[in-house]
């Protein structure tokens, strides 16, 4: 028998109708409506202990398995292209794609607190969100002509839990690991997010309209579900 658990997050709202339990890296969320009483919580959590350490147990082997690890010999892609990070001493901090190889190449002033691996994990983001910009902001400005919209602003965070949003305001915000997958994967994310600049919703006219850029964003949606390991790196 599972102990209780006790260790949970209640997020009431207003607009929610049913109650639902989230599992993720940060722990237990029950999301409820308002009305709500922490006593039915409480009893109701408790009745899907089971369910939610089975939950646990599953996420905790995903994370082991599939999370992106900053050492020697692992795998990390770029553009769709999977290569073999590794590191090495010289003059200035680098990266360098060398055949199936992603090497970093660590500079001469490193700071003596932090392991090589800590050092090497910071560059490498870095150097990823430096390519991200440079990329991905590339397949914006082509889309946003073909598709005829503008936007106001293209920015780019550390998601943890999607790849991109829009705002009201007309910001485009994407997640720069986008970097990691190939470049029509990007570009649907690209295309879903400048299709909400005409529909700020997921009707199907939004849908339609992502669908007459990017024919298969079923298959190309269902690839980055698979891939959610990449965000928590």
């Amino acid at each position: 028998m599972n102990e209780t658990i006790e260790q949970y997050k209640i997020i009431r709202s207003a607009r929610r109708k049913t109650a639902a339990i989230q599992v993720d890296e940060k722990g237990v969320s029950v999301r409820v409506p308002v009305w709500v009483t922490d006593r039915w919580v409480r009893d109701w959590v408790n009745k899907k202990q089971d369910w939610i350490a089975r939950q646990q147990a599953v996420m905790a082997q995903n994370l082991e398995l599939f999370c992106l690890k900053t050492e020697k010999g692992a795998k990390f892609s770029f553009l769709g292209k999977e290569y073999v990070l590794d590191w090495c001493e010289g003059d200035r901090w680098d990266v360098h794609i060398q055949g199936d190889t992603l090497l970093v190449i660590m500079g001469k002033r490193r700071s003596s607190s932090k392991v090589d691996s800590e050092r090497v994990e910071a560059f490498l983001k870095k150097w990823f969100k430096e390519q991200a910009v440079q990329i991905i902001s590339e397949r914006v400005s082509y889309w946003a002509h073909k598709m005829g919209v503008q936007y106001n602003l293209l920015k780019y965070k550390s998601f943890k839990r999607r790849w991109g949003s829009c705002s009201a305001r007309g910001e485009i915000t994407l997640n720069w690991r986008l970097v990691f997958a190939d470049k029509n994967i990007i570009d649907y994310v690209v295309i879903h997010e400048l299709s909400h600049l005409t529909h700020l919703n997921h009707s199907p006219r939004f849908w339609a309209l992502v669908e007459k850029y990017c024919p298969d964003w079923r298959e190309k949606r269902s690839y980055l579900q698979s891939k959610n390991a990449w965000v928590l790196w």
